[in-house]
């Protein structure tokens, strides 16, 4: 017997796009009771690239800018911005009616936690903390892509579904 998922991850990429993927991320969530946990993973580029990079623009500018990235996407995952908030407002609207307060919202919300990374590899960041923060399934968006592309394998959700033993609920994308 299939058992209802305690916990979720949702892997964001941040695009407008992943609304809807949040969507069934939630809707799952509120079927089945479970909590959500958020996970925005920043591809780390490769050593050559970054020495680069520092040479022409000088360590601490690189350092501060890799900074101020990972900053931003924590901030707009957790709603310190006013484009975030007024996202998390519509998300709450979307949980429960909108006589409720906003305080009654923001208790009521699945998310339990949001994670910001970064890594060489997006698909096996994602793979590794569903297993590390013990989530019973994956839910992802996956873009429409040509034969071309999706021949190439370079899609995350393809390696993702390849690399875990985690159930995915793969959304699929509309450009």
């Amino acid at each position: 017997m299939i058992q209802k998922p305690k916990r979720i991850l949702f892997a964001s990429d941040l695009s407008t796009n992943m609304k809807e993927v949040f969507k069934h991320a939630v809707s799952l969530s509120t079927l089945s009771d479970a909590s959500i946990v958020v996970l925005h993973v920043m591809e780390e580029s490769g050593k050559n690239a970054q020495r680069r990079v520092q040479r022409a623009f000088g360590e601490t500018l690189y350092n501060t800018i890799r900074s101020e990235q990972k900053a931003g996407a924590r901030n707009l995952l957790t709603g310190k911005n006013v484009d975030a908030l007024g996202i998390k407002q519509a998300i709450a609207g979307f949980l429960e009616d909108r006589e409720n307060s906003p305080s009654d919202i923001e208790m009521s919300s699945p998310i339990e936690k949001i994670l910001v990374t970064e890594s060489k590899s997006i698909a096996d960041e994602i793979t590794r903390t569903a297993v590390e923060e013990g989530c019973d399934i994956i839910v992802i968006g996956c873009g429409h892509r040509s034969f071309i592309e999706t021949a190439i394998g370079d899609d995350i959700a393809r390696k993702v579904l390849k690399r875990t033993s985690v159930p995915v609920l793969v959304v699929p994308l509309l450009h």
